[in-house]
């Protein structure tokens, strides 16, 4: 990341007012047990209004969707303060771990940003780096002279050759080859989501078409970044998306959900919409065709940071100190199936994945033996965070979830992984077919 020359004291203290700053580092201890070297943030973009256009998802509900004050794929304001905190935060735990120095000009050319090249990626990065070095001007990288960047939305521009027969009975294999009787386990949702679209009868008015109307199936979704999709449960997530980002973005409740659903009712609705993502994108062979050019890059930059040497396919370079890359929650989750890793927060399902949330890759070294170690977390703001725009510091940080490496992590809370285990295990599930590196 390159940056023009600091922002004048005037308006370094205004970034400082505006609390872009995170809190100073507090009393709570680093690692003790060893060095933080290198992070790499795979996040998901900050809130943004349902990417459905209005006459799509009008026939989904009795009554008119909610208007937002930006245009469907861009970042609204409040996920823009929202990514700020989490960079303000990151920051003081990175200051604290003696990662950054504090000072913006030594920490600014330390940071490599790069994002999908969507509005709501590259600015979701653009607010976030500012808020890890206050005052400086962050050059995100992103690709300006393709439609689709290969690394963020592989199955866009046809990589590789994904069997989708395959795909499809890699998903039918996970649930019996019986979509209705999943429809049925989960029925108690898939009722409240019937309640909250067309009210307590249920009925559906003329005009309006009830997710459950059609033919439960799994089938190829091309032109997608998805390989295949699976009704009715990929309407119910993306209902269910579009009313935690009304709750998200603090909407009045009468304008969550049209006032018919409580956030415990939320947490209930995002059992269909975890259910959905992991049926669909954390199966093995479906991660592995849309997660395995992300991986590949992600790998050669966390042996770039442990070699402290170039790497071909590397994101950033040698020096840096903080990789952080804007993405999408279709890159989450399937980078969680790739490696088949799981994680929760209070107050949603398996495997959340909420705006501005990350998985988040620490490169550590062992006082003990010198040993590299992987320490992977997923981080991210509670629903009530994101809704009552709590001010989070190192006394009052983000949820964090530590998680487990299958076949990696040792024993102890922080689940950490000898880095040449977690080499191996990531080089074995990439699939060099879906890959645009060597």
């Amino acid at each position: 990341m390159r940056f023009k020359p600091p922002l004048p004291a005037w308006a370094i203290a205004a970034v400082l007012l505006a609390g872009v700053f995170g809190a100073a580092p507090s009393a709570r201890a680093a690692d003790s047990g060893s060095d933080l070297k290198f992070v790499l943030i795979l996040s998901r973009h900050g809130i943004r209004p349902p990417l459905a256009k209005d006459a799509v998802i009008a026939k989904y509900a009795a009554q008119p969707w909610p208007a937002w004050e930006v245009p469907p794929d861009f970042l609204t304001p409040r996920g823009a303060q929202l990514v700020s905190m989490l960079g303000g935060y990151y920051r003081s735990v990175f200051i604290q771990e003696g990662l950054l120095t504090g000072n913006p000009a030594v920490d600014g050319p330390r940071i490599h940003l790069q994002s999908d090249n969507d509005e709501r990626t590259i600015e979701s990065t653009r607010v976030f780096g500012i808020a890890l070095a206050p005052g400086t001007h962050p050059t995100v990288a992103w690709r300006r002279d393709v439609r689709y960047d290969p690394i963020f939305r592989p199955l866009r521009i046809a990589l590789g050759h994904p069997d989708v027969s395959l795909a499809e009975q890699a998903v039918l294999g996970r649930i019996g080859h019986d979509i209705p009787a999943l429809v049925r386990a989960h029925q108690g949702a898939c009722d409240l989501m019937q309640r909250v679209l067309f009210g307590d009868s249920g009925v559906v008015p003329p005009g309006k078409i009830s997710p459950f109307t059609r033919t439960p199936f799994v089938g190829p979704d091309p032109g997608t970044d998805q390989l295949v999709t699976i009704e009715p449960f990929h309407k119910c997530m993306t209902i269910t998306d579009d009313l935690l980002l009304e709750y998200e973005n603090g909407k009045p409740m009468s304008d969550v959900g049209w006032g018919r659903v409580t956030p415990a009712q939320l947490t209930q609705l995002m059992e269909l919409h975890s259910l959905y993502w992991d049926i669909v994108h954390r199966t093995l062979y479906v991660a592995q065709v849309e997660a395995s050019n992300i991986a590949v890059h992600i790998l050669r930059t966390l042996d770039q940071a442990v070699t402290g040497k170039p790497v071909a396919g590397a994101l950033g370079s040698p020096s840096d100190r903080v990789v952080v890359l804007g993405a999408h929650d279709t890159n989450l989750v399937t980078m969680g199936g790739l490696l088949g890793v799981e994680w929760t927060m209070p107050g949603t399902q398996m495997n959340p994945l909420l705006p501005g949330s990350a998985l988040v890759f620490e490169v550590r070294q062992r006082h003990s033996d010198g040993q590299f170690v992987i320490r992977l977390s997923y981080i991210g703001q509670t629903l009530e965070q994101m809704r009552n725009v709590e001010p989070i510091s190192l006394d009052h940080p983000p949820f964090r979830a530590p998680i487990f490496i299958p076949a990696c992590s040792g024993p102890g809370p922080s689940s950490d992984a000898p880095y040449a285990s977690f080499h191996a295990l990531l080089t074995r599930v990439i699939d060099p077919e879906f890959t645009t590196l060597p």
